[in-house]
């Protein structure tokens, strides 16, 4: 009889301890936010005392995630100019992604 007793109170035990899940502390979920974000500021003038020109790119990219979430950011960006025989060219290129995953 006192052996039942011990193997009862073994199994209230193993019950009562706390249950997280397949995939640890959180239960087998998660979230996730993020954002990412990109920009160019381009001008060129010619004058009479010569010439003036604006370049200016920005990139910023960020996020968070807790569980069995994901939050994938990236952004770039830049301007460039070429001066060759046919006259100036300016470029820019800019690129942001922002991906996130939850369960």
């Amino acid at each position: 009889m006192k052996v039942a007793v011990v193997l009862a109170c073994l199994l209230v035990a193993v019950a009562a301890k706390p249950q997280f899940g397949r995939f640890g502390s959180f239960g087998g979920f998660g979230g996730a936010r993020g954002s990412a974000n990109s920009g160019s500021t381009q001008g060129q003038s010619s004058g009479l005392f010569g010439n003036s020109q604006i370049q200016n790119s920005f990139a910023n990219a960020q996020g968070s995630a807790f569980g069995r979430g994901a939050s994938l950011n990236s952004a770039g960006s830049n301007v460039g100019q070429s001066i060759g025989l046919f006259g100036n060219r300016q470029f820019a290129n800019n690129r942001a992604t922002s991906n996130q995953f939850g369960r």
